[in-house]
């Protein structure tokens, strides 16, 4: 029974694997779970048992993929240190892991470039809104806490700053997505991460 068990993890990663590759090739709407079977030399049979649908093993692998990357950035949140220096070092993280992960690049690639609203992905998109809420959550408790203890301005809108911190994530990791070559995500991180936390500070 163990090793039954083992072997289906083993088949499901490879599924997942076999699905970001696809996925990220032709997109959503132009792969079909025969492509990923092919790309993971395993029976069509085998993705429908293991997760149903096509829409189903994608929003799965995306779960799954984003659970990984966001481990990290609960380690970092719960070594402790100011809420100041937390938040900063989750914001490093954040920028960093994009350039540092090439699965979690390929993710965030097909998830912004290759992949169309529709409603048979409805269910994962509740659950990537669901993600964002926490996130605002945790910055801006971090940012009353560093309100709190006299790192962060009083005058300062938690909730705001919160969601400004997470534009600037997301909006220069877009920049470097679409042209690599630009610039090194990695490279800039603390810099940019810096200049935005020198707003939130006292002077």
């Amino acid at each position: 029974m163990r090793r039954t068990k083992e072997e289906a993890t083993i088949t499901r990663e490879r599924l997942l694997d076999a699905a970001l590759a696809s996925f990220h090739a032709k997109g959503f709407s132009a792969t079909t779970l025969d492509d990923i079977a092919r790309q993971a030399e395993i029976t069509r049979g085998a993705i429908q048992w293991h997760f149903g649908n096509k829409a189903e093993l994608f929003n799965t692998l995306l779960r799954e993929r984003y659970e990984r990357a966001a481990a990290r950035l609960w380690e970092i949140h719960a070594t402790g240190g100011t809420p100041l220096q937390t938040l900063r070092q989750m914001l490093i993280q954040w920028l960093s892991h994009t350039e540092e992960d090439a699965e979690f690049r390929a993710v965030l690639e097909l998830v912004m470039m290759k992949t169309e609203v529709s409603p048979e992905l409805s269910e994962g998109m509740q659950e990537k809104i669901r993600g964002n809420q926490l996130t605002v959550a945790l910055f801006t408790d971090l940012i009353q806490r560093g309100i709190a203890a006299g790192e962060i301005r009083p005058e300062v809108n938690p909730k705001v700053a919160a969601l400004a911190a997470i534009g600037l994530v997301n909006g220069v990791t877009s920049l470097w997505l679409i042209d690599q070559s630009a610039f090194s995500l990695k490279g800039l991180a603390e810099e940019t991460v810096d200049l935005f936390l020198r707003s939130l500070v006292r002077s």
